[in-house]
């Protein structure tokens, strides 16, 4: 399958809103001005926000990193569980013990 047919099948499953936004993307990279790296010609706000979505929203610098050490946290922890252990068995005996008394 070519790279082609691949971004097609992409396309097809996408919204119609997305589309745009790859489309407006696209005619972006087509541009001569990007090719050339020259002085961009003006882009269509709203489709750079239907690219970035609500990125937007999380540029207050102090939320990043609060986020990112979270994630590091988190991360700390992958690979520290036993290989015999049974997810879901320890989800059950949870779930038992925290909503047993509303049974």
């Amino acid at each position: 399958m070519s790279t082609l047919e691949k971004a097609i099948g992409m396309l097809e499953v996408l919204p119609e809103s997305k589309v745009e936004a790859v489309c407006a993307f696209i005619r972006l990279l087509d541009s001569q001005e990007f090719q050339n790296l020259t002085k961009p010609e003006p882009v269509n706000k709203d489709a750079i926000h239907d690219m970035y979505g609500i990125a937007h929203e999380y540029t207050d610098t102090t939320q990043i990193e609060k986020r990112q050490k979270g994630f590091q946290g988190l991360m700390s922890f992958a690979g520290t569980l036993p290989n015999d252990f049974d997810y879901k068995k320890e989800l059950d005996e949870a779930r038992e013990e925290k909503y047993a008394r509303f049974i």
